[in-house]
């Protein structure tokens, strides 16, 4: 009986890695449109607190936390 050892990521040639194949794939955009790179300053504590606050908000990053305040599809309220 032969049992299939997966292969070390190293052991594979430049794009052969099945997860390298599957972000070959083209996707649509979430929002309708592609993002761009934009640039921010913030503390780290800001920083991680912002990060949370997408997390509990059910967001999957801080960017889409942002994307979604943006679009008003969450809703701010001061303390």
């Amino acid at each position: 009986m032969v049992l299939a050892v997966p292969r070390k990521k190293s052991e594979y040639k430049p794009g052969e890695h099945p997860h390298s194949l599957e972000n070959l794939s083209k996707r649509e955009p979430i929002y309708g449109e592609k993002k761009k790179r934009r640039e921010l300053t913030v503390t780290d504590e800001g920083w991680e607190g912002a990060k949370q606050v997408a997390k509990e908000m059910g967001c999957s990053s801080l960017s889409d936390l942002i994307e979604k305040l943006g679009r008003r599809m969450i809703e701010l309220q001061e303390k």
